[in-house]
């Protein structure tokens, strides 16, 4: 699945910009502030009507402006669909095929991506929340009920939370309204579970060897940790009963997949706590290469792959490895300063954007 073209208005620090003619490898090529990452930006918007950069979605729109629109066409085995997100004060729309979706579900994922970008190592280095959300974004571009069931546990442990709080308040509340609800926690938190430990597996089946591409001595493992390691659906309702007790105190639910915790090692050390930005990025950069993998082989799909400033972040040699080892039937999007570090051979196979060039307006 391939991006053939795509336009932007009032995105960023673009009024406009139209690419045509788009091909498997694209060469973003500009000085830096001329708008490069916002071109990913954009495409990564398309996919999952979220921002990689901003939590506040208006300052996507160009400075004075009231909307900003994206607009693609995606190449999808030679069937032309048309995407379309725009946005402004009072919020999103989205439309396929000039037909409007009334609900954000119904439109994200026509295309999958993988984005590898510096502010990406907060997956590493962020705090549990950070790798779980990351952990999330990947599963739900996977699997529809993966999202359905996320929000409605996320649903359940508000609801929770809330009757905490009043129960600590007033201690003669009725708890039936509790056992009631962990049931539920337990059902849908334990669907969830099995869906990441067997994306974690898949993941894990790559990170080794494409690890060895890079670093001969060194070995990366992803560990995943949960309260739900050693249950079922049916024995976690007695752990959740158990801290009940401790948890109307706090006010808070502390037991459950929302505590679930990812850690990379590296040679059995943690790689946040341990090693050096290098390792942490190179880590990163495997992870990436392993999402891609699992999304193409053991998911079939064809990911477009994001590449932010990834010259200015690895050594010529790894910079080289990584376009070498990609697999050469997906789309992908570089951005660099400068085409000096990059192999001829791939410069010649990529389309080039050059941003500093006449025809963009620069």
């Amino acid at each position: 699945m391939n991006v053939t073209k795509l336009e932007l208005v009032n995105f960023r620090n673009y009024e406009k910009i139209k690419l045509e003619n788009l091909s498997n490898i694209n060469l973003i090529i500009g000085l830096n502030g001329s708008g490069k990452t916002s071109i990913l930006e954009s495409i990564y918007v398309l996919s999952l009507a979220r921002s990689f950069k901003s939590n506040l979605e208006t300052n996507l729109i160009k400075h004075d402006k009231n909307t900003l629109k994206i607009k693609a066409e995606i190449n999808n085995f030679n069937k032309i669909k048309k995407l379309e997100y725009s946005l402004n004060a009072y919020g999103k729309k989205t439309k396929i095929n000039g037909n409007l979706k009334k609900k954000i579900s119904d439109y994200i994922f026509q295309y999958k991506v993988v984005l590898f970008a510096p502010q990406e190592l907060q997956f590493i280095v962020g705090s549990p929340n950070t790798r779980r959300n990351y952990l999330n974004i990947s599963l739900s571009q996977l699997n529809k009920s993966y999202m359905r069931e996320l929000k409605t546990y996320n649903t359940l442990i508000k609801n929770k939370n809330d009757y905490y709080k009043k129960m600590y308040v007033n201690s003669n509340l009725d708890s039936i309204y509790l056992d009631i609800i962990d049931n539920k926690i337990s059902e849908v938190g334990y669907e969830i579970y099995l869906k990441r430990v067997e994306y974690v597996e898949k993941i894990n089946k790559y990170l080794k060897r494409i690890f060895k591409k890079f670093n001969k001595s060194g070995e990366v493992y992803l560990k995943y940790s949960s309260h739900f390691d050693g249950y079922n659906s049916d024995s976690f309702k007695d752990l959740l009963k158990k801290n009940r007790k401790k948890e109307i105190n706090y006010g808070l639910t502390k037991t459950g997949i929302h505590r679930d915790e990812l850690e990379f090692l590296y040679n059995g050390v943690n790689v946040k706590d341990f090693c050096s930005q290098g390792i942490q990025k190179l880590v990163l950069l495997t992870y990436k290469l392993a999402e891609l993998e699992v999304l193409i082989n053991d998911y079939y799909e064809k990911p477009i792959l994001l590449l932010d400033d990834l010259f200015s972040e690895l050594d010529t040699i790894n910079q080289n490895k990584v376009l070498q080892i990609l697999n050469k039937d997906i789309q992908i999007f570089v951005t660099t300063t400068d085409l000096n570090n990059i192999k001829k051979s791939i410069i010649k196979k990529a389309n080039i954007i050059d941003l500093g060039s006449e025809k963009y307006g620069k």
